[in-house]
């Protein structure tokens, strides 16, 4: 169940001057974790959601910071850290705690994850990536003005675009062994299928399309 208050907690730990990293995102990846969650029970996966849904709200908390300056080796464990804070606040027991911190730090690029909740947490998170392509190319337009944000500097066209398809190639070199979404009994993916294809269409885009 949500809890309306904690939500807006979390939300005071967003900017909302982020294109991409703010608490709209944070929205999308809850209802795409609803989902998730929905397959998981059809398919016998147990899964906890109150972690999964704890690891979402607090999952890019702080994304505007200079996590470096705080003392943190990513964003993730920065926002691993407010999320532990908030939740220990409202005596939210040690373990359901720890499960949350290691749900959030599964979202790191480079990330491990085990357990069935940092899967459904990181599949949640990349959802968007495989959203029809006209969505897709919005979130991928906020992504590049957040870029120029957070870096002082622009990025043109084209070296945005190689630079958006050596990450979400990244991505797709991985598998989430969760749900038959994202891989079923024949080794093929919706996802990833999607993500390729985003990929493609992007990569045609012959100049930088306007957002909104």
């Amino acid at each position: 169940m949500r809890d309306l208050d904690l939500e807006n907690r979390a939300a005071g730990l967003y900017s909302p001057k982020l294109p991409y990293h703010n608490f709209d995102h944070v929205q999308e990846t809850l209802t795409a974790a609803a989902i998730i969650a929905a397959r998981c029970k059809v398919e016998n996966i147990h899964l906890d959601t109150s972690v999964v849904y704890y690891a979402l709200l607090f999952h890019d908390a702080g994304y505007a910071e200079n996590h470096v300056e705080l003392g943190f080796v990513s964003k993730e464990a920065y926002s691993a850290k407010l999320a532990d804070d908030v939740l220990a606040e409202l005596a939210v027991g040690q373990a359901v705690r720890e499960k949350t911190g290691a749900a959030i730090l599964a979202t790191e690029r480079d990330a491990t994850f085990v357990s069935a909740e940092q899967k459904a947490v990181r599949a949640a998170d990349l959802s968007g990536m495989a959203a029809d392509y006209p969505e897709f190319l919005v979130k991928s337009l906020k992504l590049k003005r957040e870029f120029e944000v957070l870096h002082g500097s622009a990025i043109d066209w084209p070296s945005w675009q190689v630079n958006s398809s050596e990450v979400l190639n990244f991505y797709l070199a991985q598998e989430i062994k969760l749900t038959s979404f994202f891989h079923n009994d024949k080794g093929e993916s919706q996802f990833h299928s999607a993500l390729r294809e985003n990929i493609r269409l992007l990569l045609a885009e012959e100049t930088e399309p306007p957002l909104g």
